[in-house]
Parts: C-alpha cells; structure tokens; sequence
C-alpha cells in the first residue's frame, strides 16, 4: 500500500491493545501514513481476533496475537508500545527485548529521558540493546514531553527571572479498570491507600518530568519531595463494577516537588479524580493541565481538552468504545515521532523541546552547546 504521494508507509505495530492501544490502533489504521501489520495481545479473550472487532470497527484483516515469537517475524519499521505500566518497571524486558530484536520502538510510557533518573545499569542495558539490534528507542507523549517538555519550557520562553514552575494534571478516572482504580487507592480508605504499590505506579512519571525541567531549565536541585495524598469523597460515587462509598479515596494527588535555593523551584502535580465534585481547588472542569510561571514576568497557561470544544462533548465515539481525548493526545506524539526514529541512528532518540527557553545561564543556549535531542 501506498499514499497519493507514492511513498510507502511506515508499517507499525501496536503492542498492549488496552484503553491506549486502543486509540493508537484507531489512528494508526486510519492515517493513510501508517500501515497496522501486527497487535501484540496479553490475554487469550484477545488472542486471533481481527483488531478492527476489538474496536466493534469491523474487519482490518490483522489480527491480535500473544505469541511474540511469531510477531517477530512480520516485517515491521516501529512498535507503539503502551502495555501497561503498574510503576514495578514491569516493562523493562520486553522493550529492551523488541530492541535487541532490531525493533524501532517508541512508547508514551515514562522512559523519557531515562538516563537522568533510572539506575545505570537500566540505562546501560537500554543503549547496549539498540546496539545489538541496530534500533532506535524513543519515549514520548502528552505528559511527560509535550506539556511539559515543550508547552511550558516555550512558557518560559518570554521570562528574564523564573522564580517557580506549577503544572498540575487532572485525568478524570471514571472510566479505568476497576482493577486499577483499586490499585491506585480508590474506594478505599486514604490509611490503606497510602501504599507503597500505589505510590509507585506515579513514581517513573514524576522524576521522569521532574528530572527533564532540571535538565532543561539548566538548575540542580538541592533536594527534592515526593507527596501523595488520598482526599476522601464526601458522597458515594457510582462507578460501574466499583462503588466507591462516602468517606473512601475519591482523589488521589502525586506531586514531585524541586527546591532550588532553599526554595520550591519545579512543581509538578498529577490528580486523579472521580467526577467534578473532586477536582483540587482552582482546577475546572476540562483544565487537563494548568501551568503557572511564578517570575518577570508571571503568567498562567490552561490546555482545557475536550472532545470537541463547539458542541463540548467530553469523548470521542470509536467503534464501541468512548475514548479520552487525553489518549488521543498522548498517541498523537508517537506518531508525530516515527520519522524521526526510523531515521535516526541507532541509539536512544531524546526528547524534543523547543530551541528557546529561560535557562539559568543563557550563555548554555548558544548554538555551539544546545542541539535538541542532545543528551546535555
């Protein structure tokens, strides 16, 4: 197959075909960009069905399969790999797996700019599999890397003083798993909650973000905190195959927190919720991100994400799932990326932000020291 300019298209594999890999299936099916040659599988209720059934789209003619060993042998240019992450780094082996393998891989799952918080030997293994497979890696997404990466490093783009840097997420969490929402801390009371398995699965996203704006902003921490905080709902909340009772966690609130100076520096907070009636003080309804710059001068950025912002419907309709339009937004820089790793040489491809930001010292910003994508 070929697009209207003659090119072939980037042949993609989607790995994990849950509530992401669903959208990335959807879209890599549909932009004509894209050829969808293969769906790795993690349960035998998937296994051999057509991956447009697994939609309610009808027939694509790919069909999902659990057996890798036998996906490793379909041609392929890159894997969008979005298997679940439970904070365990349960993903480690198979990624590094598909790269030693010679599969280009990019992933929204935090790997971002993994050498500047994992432990050498991850990172180590990380760059020795690409050797070995000739293949490129590439963490990206919505956050972490383009709200945080970019939007609010090109926010900082207009301050000559940058005393502190908020962003707050808000995912709403209705729709998860019940299964996750209870790993998470939902539905439980905020003494339970507060676990180190809970903690865990927001962990690699902090310091992922967190250690990127360190990087960027060209500052080093003196120290830095790490909060979570379980907020009970004051009434029950109907989720369907989860009640959650009155008094139970109904917000869960991980925040990573950077102190430069003896000062908090780099702030970033990631809510979960359960309805409007528990979104954190400040924060409306749609405000998916909110990102404060505290300096000279000051300014204050919201990205209100909807399905549609005319007719305000909060999903998009596909097949027989409503999908989140922050999933769509998180698969849509795995796309933008594939390009760039099918053509980029062998290695850990870093993360894209824009050429001109604050930095502590401007003079880091010159030509001869900045290239984006480099390792700084």
């Amino acid at each position: 197959m070929t697009d209207r300019g003659g090119r072939d298209p980037y042949r993609v594999m989607v790995y994990g075909p849950g509530g992401l890999g669903t959208v990335a299936l959807y879209e890599v099916n549909r932009l004509p960009e894209f050829e969808l040659v293969g769906v790795r599988a993690y349960s035998s209720r998937k296994d051999g069905v057509d991956a447009g059934e697994l939609l309610g789209l009808g027939t694509w003619g790919v069909r999902a399969g659990t057996d890798a060993a036998a996906l490793a042998s379909v041609p392929c240019d890159c894997v969008i790999y979005t298997a679940r992450d439970m904070g365990s780094h349960n993903t480690d082996d198979e990624i590094l797996g598909l790269l030693a393998a010679g599969r280009n891989v990019v992933t929204p799952l935090p790997y971002q700019n993994a050498h500047l918080f994992r432990e050498a030997e991850f990172v180590d293994r990380l760059r020795a599999a690409c050797e070995a497979g000739g293949s490129t890696f590439h963490a990206t997404g919505v956050d972490p890397d383009v709200v945080t990466g970019r939007v609010a490093l090109a926010l900082t783009g207009m301050c000559t003083r940058l005393e502190h840097v908020t962003i707050r997420e808000t995912w709403p969490a209705n729709r998860l798993d019940p299964a996750l929402l209870r790993i998470v801390g939902f539905g439980v009371s905020p003494e339970e909650a507060d676990n180190p398995l809970a903690a865990g699965i927001s962990d690699s996203v902090l310091c992922s973000i967190g250690r990127s704006a360190e990087r960027s902003l060209g500052v080093v921490y003196d120290r830095v905190e790490e909060l979570h905080e379980y907020v009970p709902t004051p009434r029950d909340i109907d989720i369907p195959g989860y009640p959650v009772r009155a008094g139970t966690v109904g917000r869960v609130s991980h925040s990573f927190v950077g102190h430069v100076a003896g000062q908090p520096f780099f702030t970033m907070q990631y809510n979960w919720v359960l309805g409007h009636d528990m979104l954190p003080a400040g924060i409306a309804p749609h405000e998916r991100w909110v990102v404060e710059v505290e300096g000279t001068p000051s300014a204050r950025l919201v990205i209100d994400m909807r399905g549609s912002l005319a007719s305000h419907v909060p999903y998009y309709q596909v097949g027989d799932a409503r999908t989140d339009p922050g999933y769509h937004g998180t698969i849509a820089p795995c796309l933008q990326a594939i390009p760039f790793v099918v053509d980029a040489a062998p290695g850990v491809l870093e993360s894209f932000e824009p050429a001109l930001h604050w930095k502590s010292d401007l003079r880091d910003l010159a030509p001869a020291a900045y290239s984006k994508g480099s390792s700084r």
